[in-house]
């Protein structure tokens, strides 16, 4: 399924939280925002990549949300854990945050959809490390990379920028932290 804001259903603007109810979608927006710093460095990463001034060892760093300065073996060695860090992220927001949000009927469209484009996200992950890795043997795949990780860091936008709108109410009515 490609992320298509035009077929978002849209509910955010419905309901005046006070401030203590806004603190579980501004912490949604930090985690998000730690994800947005590594979107930036891994794009700054595979463009060097592209211009034959990188090395596709950082892209993957960036990938896993791991520091520049690791050694290929110790990004391998933490590409599980890091992967296993955004998994979670999700798996709390599917197996917990959607299912009380969609107990809210308005709202229930927008958890649902939310949960479908996190299967897209995790693809969009897959294959930008995929092809992170065939980078290695096949240098000249690198314009592929570099399409994968525009596109990945276009999902990801989209997907935080919605999730942060509409989940706000819903985390407040319900007094829901993230």
């Amino acid at each position: 399924m490609p992320i298509d804001d035009s077929t978002r259903p849209r509910v955010a603007g419905s309901v005046e939280l006070t401030p203590h109810q806004r603190v579980g979608g501004l912490h949604l927006r930090q985690i998000h925002d730690h994800f947005r710093q590594q979107l930036e460095a891994m794009t700054r990463a595979v463009e060097a990549v592209r211009d034959g001034t990188g090395d596709v060892d950082v892209v993957r760093a960036g990938v896993h949300g791991l520091a520049p300065a690791l050694t290929a073996q110790q990004a391998s060695g933490l590409c599980r854990q890091v992967c296993q860090f955004l998994t979670m992220h999700h798996s709390i927001e599917d197996q917990v945050m959607f299912p009380a949000v969609a107990t809210l009927e308005a709202y229930a469209p927008v958890a649902a959809r939310l949960a479908e484009e996190h299967l897209v996200i995790h693809d969009h992950l897959e294959r930008v490390d995929h092809l992170a890795v065939v980078v290695h043997r096949d240098p000249s795949r690198v314009a592929d990379l570099v399409d994968a990780v525009a596109d990945l860091r276009r999902v990801l936008e989209s997907h935080f920028t919605y999730e942060e709108v509409e989940m706000t109410e819903p985390l407040g009515i319900l007094g829901l932290g993230v």
